[in-house]
């Protein structure tokens, strides 16, 4: 089985469950299963918090499955045994309209819209199997989940071979065959007595833990072996002997040809050749059937640490080399020295010898890593430093890489800006890959970064000419240029060496190495004492010896002293620029970064875009005017923080930041908002809303913003601006400037008009709802007809809310429109107060059984206010340390209904 290293994605929120609560394996009718053995299987995906059980212990084995929780449950799976992130809340907002529009089930929400981001899933089997939530999966369906998910670390076989071998498969849809077969050679499926696979047919709960548990094995246990390279043959320039010595003991020996299975490098998915591994290097192997199938290099040094220089040759004339650098886009003329080393896969050749290898293969790209000396030589009656090479190693390959600044970019193809002010312009090959930094993404997602920005490429050609990948950054790709953009910390300077620091990382350059000190100009960062900083400028230091005088002596900020450098295109040092004064870069040169488009988090005081590789970060203080959000009277970095972290809010943002990606400036505004209405001003021209998060904000309209729904006289601005409309969920548009300039009800103008709107703490509920402070009873509809929406609990069950409304431990706070006949039409539910043994807890829940039995589950926040619980806390909550361990809680909850503090009942 080859695998493949997918990307692990970033997030911040925990892993959903379904809204089921028992997780013990002590299910009261595990007895009842659909054949013998399969109890075992049910216990241990139970026991792992794979699959969960019901509200009154039962498992029910034999129930078919739903869509959306066939999805939910590999969600889980995924993020369990830790292979994948929970999808980030910002990302999945992206989907919740879509998705209530289909009325998926918001316990299955985020579970859906990863599938989708995630291409698990698409919109079209959303629309036709997921809507509703209550379709049973057939099958076929459920292997397509499966083997997509798995397809992000496992190739698949076009040919599916093993798949054609059920019995059946020819009743298997054509585009479902593929996954099957990945299942099939991975195990997680197999055929029935009579080897049906059985495609159209319903799955079962049952049927769903034997996945879910097989799945979680390959996951967690993978087919992987590790180990250090001990030695490296090759024959030919192409057949390689590479000996491993494992980390469990032995040693495996690697006998393969170029290209034969893909080399990984780091975390990543980008590939390299095989003539890139050296001795030493950390590498984790994939063997099928005795067979290497891919080779990941975990630890060794990149290219670009083992060469100065990493590119293509592309030509060979008077002892010099015409020389592509994939890193920057240059195209050098490199002299060679007189005994310059050159190796052509491998083996050492003469300069005639690479010549004609040049020659003999013209259909191949010749990659080259070199080691460069610089000397200075006297050119054109003046004296300049000149590269030379010093050795060089080649191997031929089918692919070409290159990198640029995007000039403009389409979403079949790229202009690149060349030396000078040439351009290039690059189509894409028809599967041609897409990525932002280590992620996956589209070509629409990589030109609306670009046209937010400057931004780079890396792209890869293939035989053909086309690009067949693509890598979108921020940031150059040539690290030497990147390095020289960041301010680093000095930890020690001495006329030796320096060593350098940054986000815990060290970097030591030795003086002399690989240019002689001399050549290397030093500065500092000069303010009479009289001036500001922000006066100062660079002045040049005489020599190494003056820097580390000014080092030691430096009137610096905290005492630190801060370091940027220069190194030329051989990565050569050749400048170090130094400053007690943190932002001397920022004031002292027009080193600037201007960067726009939608927010995705504020965490930690750290900016992120969502088409964006980079972060920036908000200084602790601004003066005014350094931010400005035009979608409210006022402006600070606290509500720009609010603005950027709430799911019901999308905040666009200009940013100006200095060369260390610190924001000197923000210009925001909102896009779009909802929640529900509290009160507009028409006089003042501002709307109050509160959001599902529970954030209240005064925002900014015009003098008379439209109704989506104006045509119907019954709704109208008058309306909006009275109590009628109080309370209900609204959605905002906004104009150019960040000023509302659209309201429209979420659930249409006459969703309100003409009923009556009680609330209030509910007291009883079994023969129809009661409010505290009032005799009267509110008849209930049926639980189809009512429109029920609870905040804080999974559940999505009138029975459910009925019983916690009769717990006399549970407090629950209401608000209901009513009908003509005074019934309940619609009810919101906010759950105050809860108390009872806690009996379970995970990321997402926790779960309670009262004084009357009755069992509940309720959401938990990714941070606790407050747990008061002796021997109790959130940590404990989450690794399930807590479970059945008889503590009494009581449950506080905040006004979003989602629990906010724990305390001993």
């Amino acid at each position: 089985m080859k695998r493949k290293f997918a990307l692990i994605l970033s997030a911040v929120m925990a892993a959903s469950s379904l809204p089921l609560t028992a997780y013990a394996a002590n299910f009261k009718d595990i007895n009842n299963v659909p054949w013998a053995g399969a109890e075992t299987v049910i216990n241990s995906v139970a026991d792992k918090g794979l699959l969960s059980g019901y509200e009154d212990g039962t498992f029910r084995a034999k129930n078919n499955v739903t869509y959306c929780e066939a999805m939910q449950m590999v969600y889980n799976v995924l993020v369990k045994t830790g292979v994948a992130k929970s999808m980030d809340a910002v990302e999945a907002y992206a989907y919740m309209g879509t998705l209530d529009t289909y009325q998926v089930p918001k316990w299955a929400q985020m579970a859906v819209a990863y599938g989708l981001k995630n291409g698990i899933i698409d919109m079209q089997l959303v629309a036709t199997k997921f809507a509703g939530g209550n379709t049973a999966a057939t099958r076929e369906d459920v292997a397509l989940l499966f083997g997509n998910a798995l397809g992000m670390y496992y190739d698949k076989e076009k040919d599916a071979a093993e798949a054609k071998k059920f019995a059946d498969y020819w009743s298997i849809s054509g585009e479902r065959l593929v996954q099957i077969d990945l299942l099939k050679r991975l195990g997680v499926v197999s055929g029935d007595n009579y080897n049906n696979f059985n495609p159209k047919k319903n799955i079962n709960r049952a049927e769903m833990a034997v996945m879910l548990n097989k799945t979680n094995s390959i996951l967690t246990e993978g087919v992987e072996e590790s180990g250090t390279i001990t030695k490296i043959n090759v024959n030919e320039g192409k057949y390689y002997y590479i000996q491993v010595s494992l980390d469990k003991g032995g040693t495996e020996g690697i006998q393969a040809t170029l290209g034969e299975f893909p080399v990984y490098v780091g975390n990543t998915t980008e590939t390299i050749s095989l003539s890139k591994l050296s001795e030493g290097d950390k590498v984790s192997m994939v063997l099928s059937g005795g067979k290497i199938t891919a080779l990941r290099q975990t630890k060794g040094t990149t290219n670009q640490e083992k060469y100065d220089l990493t590119g293509y040759v592309t030509a060979y004339k008077d002892e010099k080399i015409s020389f592509d650098n994939e890193n920057t886009g240059e195209s050098l003329s490199l002299k060679l020295e007189g005994d310059a080393k050159i190796y052509v896969g491998g083996e050492k050749v003469s300069r005639t010898q690479m010549k004609q290898l040049l020659e003999d293969h013209p259909n191949q790209y010749a990659f080259a890593g070199i080691n460069t000396t610089i000397e200075r030589e006297k050119v054109n009656g003046s004296y300049q430093d000149v590269t030379h090479v010093q050795e060089m190693y080649i191997t031929f390959m089918d692919e070409y890489t290159t990198s640029g600044e995007v000039d403009t970019f389409n979403t079949n193809s790229v202009v690149v800006k060349l030396n000078g002010s040439g351009k290039e312009n690059y189509y894409f090959a028809d599967n041609c890959v897409f990525y932002i930094g280590d992620t996956k993404s589209t070509a629409a997602a990589l030109k609306k970064m670009a046209d937010e920005g400057t931004t780079y490429v890396k792209l890869t050609k293939n035989a053909n000419g086309k690009v067949s990948k693509i890598i979108m950054s921020e940031d150059t790709f040539a690290e030497n240029k990147k390095d020289t953009s960041k301010v680093y910390t000095v930890k020690s300077f001495t006329t030796k060496k320096m060593i350098l620091t940054l986000n815990g990382e060290e970097t030591t350059y030795n003086f002399g190495s690989a240019n002689p000190v001399e050549n290397i100009q030093f500065y500092k960062f000069a303010y009479d004492s009289d001036q500001s900083p922000k006066d100062g400028d660079w002045e040049e230091l005489k020599n190494v010896t003056a820097a580390e005088s000014f080092v030691d002596n430096a009137d610096a900020d905290d005492d630190t002293v801060y370091c940027k450098f220069v190194l030329n295109r051989s990565g050569k040092l050749t400048g170090v620029y130094l400053s007690g004064y943190a932002r001397a870069w920022s004031v002292a040169s027009d080193e600037k970064t201007e960067r726009k488009g939608t927010v995705a988090s504020i965490q930690n005081d750290v900016l992120k875009f969502k088409t964006s590789s980079n972060t920036y970060t908000l200084q602790t203080r601004y003066a005014d005017g350094d931010i400005k959000i035009g979608s409210t009277e006022t402006a600070s970095k606290k509500l720009l923080t609010r603005f950027a972290n709430d799911p019901a809010i999308e905040l666009y943002a200009e940013i100006v930041a200095d060369g260390s990606n610190k924001i000197l400036e923000v210009d925001a505004r909102l896009t779009a908002a909802r929640g529900k209405l509290v009160e507009l001003d028409r006089e003042d021209k501002i709307i109050k809303i509160e959001t599902p998060d529970g954030g209240e904000y005064k925002l900014k309209t015009t003098i008379k913003p439209k109704l989506k729904d104006e045509d119907d006289d019954t709704f109208t601005l008058d309306d909006v601006a009275t109590a009628k409309y109080a309370g209900e969920p609204i959605k905002l548009g906004f104009n150019s400037s960040g000023v509302v300039n659209e309201i429209a009800l979420e659930n249409g103008p006459n969703s309100t008009n003409g009923s009556v709107r009680v609330k209030g703490i509910a007291t009883a509920a079994d023969d129809g709802l009661k409010l505290e402070g009032s005799s009267k009873t509110y008849t209930w509809l049926s639980n189809k007809k009512t429109n029920l929406r609870v905040y804080g609990s999974p559940t999505e069950s009138l029975d459910t809310v009925k019983k916690m409304i009769e717990d006399d431990k549970v407090k629950v706070y209401v608000e209901a429109s009513l009908d003509d006949d005074n019934r309940v039409e619609k009810l919101t539910v906010y759950v105050r107060e809860a108390a009872g043994e806690l009996t379970s807890c995970d990321e997402s829940y926790v779960r309670i059984k009262t004084a009357s039995g009755n069992k509940f589950s309720f959401a938990l926040p990714a941070k606790l206010k407050s747990c008061n619980v002796k021997g109790l806390n959130q940590k404990n909550l989450k690794d399930g340390d807590a479970d059945n361990r008889g503590y009494h809680v009581k449950l506080t909850f905040g006004t979003d209904g989602v629990v906010s503090n724990i305390a001993n009942s």
